[in-house]
């Protein structure tokens, strides 16, 4: 309690203190009045200064700002300007690529073109255009050939047929050789007219149509059927470049189909040695057909109303009567009822066994030769399978020699091959259809035979 006491007093005597030691108030007042007077001439200096130095760091700060707007604006055109330049390269290496895929095409499109150009001339236009065409081959087989070699050679030979079709179209006459009379080479003058090609040989003869021919080394002059007076007019325009000219409307296929033409016996000779047995054959069973036929006719039935007369005098007991009729009765129907007359007095199976006996008697006769005319029927396809057999044989040999190149080589083991497999049919079909014609007029005969035996028996059996 003391102790607060003491602390009180000391409180106390410390404030009377400061009391006495705090300055007047007006001293105070002036001296607060005289700082902010002179804050507020140092704040009326900073504005002066500050406003002095805004104008021209508007100035300034414009400048810059219309620099920062050039350099972005230039930096935008630099920008724009490589991406244009980089868009620019892809459309320039676009269209690169597409140039050259088309000059790929075009160089392909050529090659096969100039490949297939030769094919397609006349073969008279051949030998002055082989060279070229030689040549432009050689350079684009070539692999050291360069693009513009290839192109070069190439051009060539489109140019050549450009001109070659303003040639043809208007007609064209030029000198070569061509093949006359003995595939003799003749010097003449070629007219060609669109797909027509005609030859005049200075010699005056060979003049006509010019025909090209597989392996070959001109064409052939083809003048088979044409009249003098066509044979002039292709003179005088082969000699003079002017007339009129006659047009194959078949453009040659009618002179290869000429040359097919062929007799029937130089046909059937192209089957090789198989035709030489099969024509034998076929020949003896046509004379064996014929024989036949005209023994298997020649066998006549009884006049209408014998038969009945035979029967009316045996019943009447006139054997010598009905055996004269029975005799006036030829073949083997009047065997047949001679034999019946004599016997008409036996048991009646006995007469039906001599009767049936008569009757296998002219079996033989009747039915003879017609196993050959079906053994012809049978054996003609075989021997044509032969001759194919064979001619195949001979084909495959020529191919080895040969190689399947050469078409006119390979057509006589062809021709062997179907010719003999032809007339095989030929003789095998008309043999089977005389053989059941004959077979049947046979059986027709023997049934014939057959009821008038059962006739004579059952008038027999009826009188008695």
């Amino acid at each position: 309690m003391k102790a607060v006491k003491t602390l009180t007093l000391g409180l106390a005597l410390a404030s009377g203190l400061s009391l006495l030691a705090q300055p007047k108030f007006d001293d105070v007042a002036q001296q607060a009045k005289e700082e902010v007077e002179s804050a507020e001439r140092e704040l009326a200096q900073l504005r002066q200064e500050i406003a002095e130095k805004k104008v021209p760091i508007s100035v300034r700060l414009t400048e810059l700002e219309s620099q920062v707007q050039e350099k972005r604006t230039e930096y935008d055109q630099v920008v724009s300007a490589a991406e244009n330049r980089e868009v620019g390269l892809g459309t320039l290496q676009e269209r690169v690529d597409k140039r050259r895929d088309e000059n790929i095409y075009l160089k392909n499109l050529m090659s096969s073109y100039i490949k297939q150009y030769g094919t397609r001339i006349h073969e008279s236009e051949m030998q002055s255009q082989e060279d070229m065409i030689n040549n432009a081959e050689r350079i684009l087989e070539n692999n050291t050939a360069t693009d513009d070699e290839r192109f070069t050679a190439q051009i060539e030979v489109l140019q050549a047929s450009i001109e070659r079709i303003k040639n043809i179209v208007g007609g064209h006459k030029f000198p070569g050789t061509a093949l006359g009379e003995n595939d003799r080479a003749v010097e003449g003058e070629y007219v060609l007219v669109g797909p027509f090609a005609f030859f005049g040989g200075n010699d005056g003869t060979s003049v006509g149509f010019a025909q090209g021919r597989p392996n070959a080394t001109y064409p052939l002059v083809r003048s088979d059927g044409l009249t003098p007076e066509v044979i002039a007019a292709i003179t005088q325009v082969a000699t003079t470049g002017e007339g009129t000219l006659p047009i194959d409307t078949t453009e040659g296929d009618a002179f290869k189909l000429a040359e097919l033409e062929e007799t029937v016996i130089e046909h059937a000779l192209k089957g090789g040695t198989t035709i030489y047995i099969i024509l034998p054959l076929a020949f003896c069973a046509l004379m064996v057909a014929i024989f036949k036929l005209f023994e298997i006719t020649s066998v006549k039935r009884p006049k209408s109303g014998a038969l009945q007369q035979i029967l009316d005098n045996l019943n009447a007991g006139k054997k010598q009567e009905a055996l004269e009729i029975a005799n006036s009765v030829s073949g083997p129907f009047g065997d047949l009822l001679v034999a019946g007359v004599e016997h008409h007095d036996e048991e009646k199976e006995l007469l039906e066994e001599v009767l049936y006996e008569r009757l296998l008697a002219a079996q033989p006769k009747l039915e003879r030769f017609l196993a050959f005319i079906a053994l012809t029927a049978g054996a003609a396809p075989l021997l044509g399978l032969l001759g194919t057999v064979t001619g195949m044989i001979k084909t495959f040999k020529l191919i080895t020699v040969f190689g399947t190149g050469d078409a006119a080589s390979l057509s006589s083991g062809i021709s062997e091959a179907l010719i003999t497999t032809e007339y095989g049919l030929y003789v095998a079909i008309p043999s089977l259809l005389a053989q059941a014609l004959l077979t049947r007029m046979a059986k027709g005969k023997l049934g014939e035979m057959e009821q008038a035996s059962v006739a004579f028996v059952n008038g027999l059996s009826k009188k008695s």
